[in-house]
C-alpha cells in the first residue's frame, strides 16, 4: 500500500473531510506520513447513491409511496415497520439503525446512551445488523428490558433496510470513523433525519438544524453525552410538525447521485 501511494499519479478516498483525517496520526492507520508527503495528490470525493434503486416512489420493498411533496405515505411505511418489529403504533418518534456492528460505528456508546435515555424518554427504537456477539448480545438484553420500544434483528436483509429508511424518523450514526457512509444518503432521499457523529462523510453531508440549510442532527465529540444530547435534540424536534417537515423536504431535495461524484473523477482521469 505504502509503494502504491508513493508511486501514484493521484490518490483519491471517498470524503473531502476523510481525506483531511487520513493526513493524521489518529486516522491515517500508519500510513498518514506518506500521505503527508503527497497530499497534493490527494482528493476527498463523496460516494455517490443509486437513486434507480433507492427511491420512494415506485419501490417494491415499500408499503406506501410517498414524496417531498406528499409525505403521507411515510406514516404508512412507519407503521408498516412497526408490525414487522411486532412494537406498538403509539405515536412515538422512530429512531433506527442498519449497521455492521462494531465498535467503529460507535454502536457500543449507542447501546450504552439508549439505555440510559429509554428509561425517561418515549420513544422507539429498531435496529437491522450483525457483527460483533458482545454488541449483538447487548442489543438483544436491551431489547429483552424494554420489549415494546425496542426492535432487533440480527442480520442483514436488503428489503428490510428499505423499509427502515422509510419508516423511521430518525437515522442514527454515531460511528468513531467513517470514510463516507451512505445510511445517511439513503436516509435524506426517504425523508428520514440522520443523527450523526461529525466525522468523515458524515461531516461532509449533514448539516446541523441550527444552520440555514441544516438537513441532520451533527455532534462534534465521539462521546455518550454528546450522542445523548443529539438524541434528546431529535425527539423535541419531533413534536414540531412544521421543523420536521422542513428539514425532512430539505433532504429529500438534495442530490448525492452518482453522476456527480462521476464527474468529479473524470477531472482527476484527464489531469
Amino acid at each position: 500500500m505504502k509503494a502504491g501511494l508513493h508511486y501514484a499519479d493521484a490518490i483519491t478516498t471517498v470524503s473531502p473531510q476523510y481525506a483531511k483525517e487520513i493526513l493524521t496520526e489518529g486516522f491515517g492507520e500508519g500510513l498518514d506520513g506518506e500521505l503527508l508527503k503527497h497530499q497534493d495528490r490527494l482528493t476527498g470525493i463523496l460516494n455517490g447513491v443509486d437513486y434507480s434503486e433507492w427511491r420512494t416512489c415506485d419501490n417494491p420493498h415499500l408499503a406506501a409511496e410517498y414524496d417531498s411533496k406528499n409525505l403521507s405515505g411515510k406514516a404508512t411505511c412507519k407503521k408498516h415497520l412497526l408490525e414487522i418489529f411486532n412494537l406498538p403504533d403509539d405515536g412515538l418518534p422512530l429512531l433506527a439503525v442498519v449497521s455492521r456492528l462494531a465498535e467503529q460505528k460507535g454502536i457500543g456508546q449507542m447501546v450504552e446512551a439508549l439505555a440510559k435515555l429509554l428509561p425517561e424518554n418515549r420513544f422507539q427504537f429498531v435496529l437491522l445488523g450483525s457483527g460483533d456477539e458482545d454488541l449483538e448480545k447487548m442489543l438483544l438484553q436491551l431489547r429483552g428490558e424494554f420489549p415494546n420500544r425496542v426492535g432487533v434483528e440480527i442480520g442483514y436483509d436488503q428489503s428490510l433496510s428499505h423499509k427502515i429508511e422509510a419508516g423511521a424518523d430518525f437515522f442514527l450514526m454515531p460511528s468513531r470513523f467513517e470514510p463516507c457512509g451512505l445510511n445517511q444518503l439513503y436516509s435524506l432521499r426517504y425523508g428520514t433525519i440522520p443523527i450523526v457523529h461529525a466525522v468523515g462523510g458524515l461531516k461532509d453531508s449533514i448539516t446541523d438544524i441550527s444552520q440555514a440549510k441544516g438537513n441532520g442532527i451533527r455532534y462534534d465529540r465521539f462521546e455518550v453525552p454528546q450522542l445523548t444530547a443529539a438524541v434528546l435534540r431529535a425527539l423535541k424536534m419531533f413534536y414540531d410538525d412544521q421543523e420536521m417537515e422542513r428539514v425532512r423536504e430539505r433532504g429529500m431535495a438534495q442530490d448525492f447521485s452518482w453522476p456527480k461524484a462521476a464527474e468529479q473523477y473524470l477531472q482527476i482521469y484527464k489531469a
